[in-house]
Order: C-alpha cells, then structure tokens, then sequence
C-alpha cells in the first residue's frame, strides 16, 4: 500500500468534515414541536373585532414641530387560545372588507398575514392595522375575517359574517395592512403578544 499515512489523513479529515456539517444542523435548528391533531390547536374566542387607536407618543429629548393632533389607526383584533405546550408556528391571515370613500364605495377586500413563532400554551391575541391614510381615504371596514393555519393547514378561522368564506368572493389586495411590527405601537406592551416571524429578505 502506498502513501499509508496520507490516506488515513485523508479520512480522518472527511469524517472531521461530517462531524461539523452534523453538528451545525443539530444545534443550528430548534427541533420541531410534536405534530397536533388540528381540533386541539386552538380555541376562537370571538369574532375578529375592530377598533381605532391614536398613533402612540413618545417623549424624546428632540423638539418636534408637529403640534398636530395625532391621527386614527384602524385595527383588527382576534383573540384566542391555543392546547399544545407550544407551537413552532402560527399563521393569521386577516381579511378586511371596505368600500373606498374615495372610489364612491368601490368594494375593496384587504388582505394581511402575521405569523407568530414559539406560541405558548395559553391565551393570547393578535391583530393588524391600517395606516391612517388607509382609513381616511377609504372609511371605516364593513366586516372582517381571519384564517389560521398551521403547518400549511387551515385549524380555525373567525369571521364577523355568517356567510362561510365570503372574503373569497373578492380579489384581495395585499401590501396595505400592516403588522404590529411596522407600526408604531409594535413597542407598546410589547411582552404582550407573541413574537412576530420576520419578512423574506428580498433576494
């Protein structure tokens, strides 16, 4: 055999080699909660409900010389409450039906998604908002739904209509409403909500 000690070298370097690739994955990634019948994810509480909140105000040492009064954001609430201990993931996808103001009353289908990771065993609530010039040109929603999805799989939804999967009727326009995490009020009782999966980075 020739060049023993080169070949040994050799091997012993592609196992070095796995060993770190292995290891990278096995510690790189959480592992991923037990599967979960979809019946025992979650409980709906309510129907989504919305409400309007001013733009939050924060003391700073900086003068400002807005004195303005501060603007209504549109918001959408869903509260629930989940079974499992935890759950990697979580998908909201909100529907708000409005009929723009500024159109006179062209029917609009709102569409956003929020995805929650690492959600506890518990009660808890998520939502999405509207810009105040959202609000202001187009009014006040008419009626809301939210889709959850677990795993790709729709678990539970809740909606304001009694119609089932009426928001499908419409075309739906994303890139308007907007998680707490673009908004103002994503440091307002922050520990309050779960947190909020990051977007893509666009490639």
């Amino acid at each position: 055999m020739k060049h023993p000690i080169r070949t040994m070298t050799l091997a012993g370097a592609a196992i070095l080699v796995l060993v770190v690739l292995v290891g990278d994955v096995a510690f790189g990634q959480l592992a991923p909660a037990p599967a979960v019948p979809a019946g025992e994810i979650l409980r709906t509480r309510q129907p989504p409900a919305f409400t309007t909140e001013k733009t939050p105000v924060f003391q700073t040492s900086m003068r400002t010389q807005s004195s303005a009064r501060p603007p209504d954001w549109g918001r959408v609430v869903f509260q629930f409450e989940t079974q499992p201990d935890w759950l990697d993931e979580l998908e909201f996808t909100f529907y708000v039906y409005v009929k723009d103001q500024s159109a006179r009353g062209a029917e609009v289908m709102l569409r956003g998604v929020v995805t929650y990771l690492n959600v506890a065993k518990g009660r808890h609530q998520a939502d999405i908002f509207m810009h105040p010039s959202t609000l202001s040109r187009m009014g006040r929603p008419e009626q809301f739904a939210v889709v959850i999805r677990h795993r790709g799989a729709v678990v539970a939804s809740g909606s304001t209509a009694t119609t089932p999967n009426w928001w499908e009727r419409f075309p739906p326009v994303d890139g308007v409403l907007l998680t707490r995490a673009q908004t103002p009020f994503a440091l307002i009782e922050y520990d309050a909500y779960n947190l909020i999966k990051p977007a893509a980075a666009a490639r």
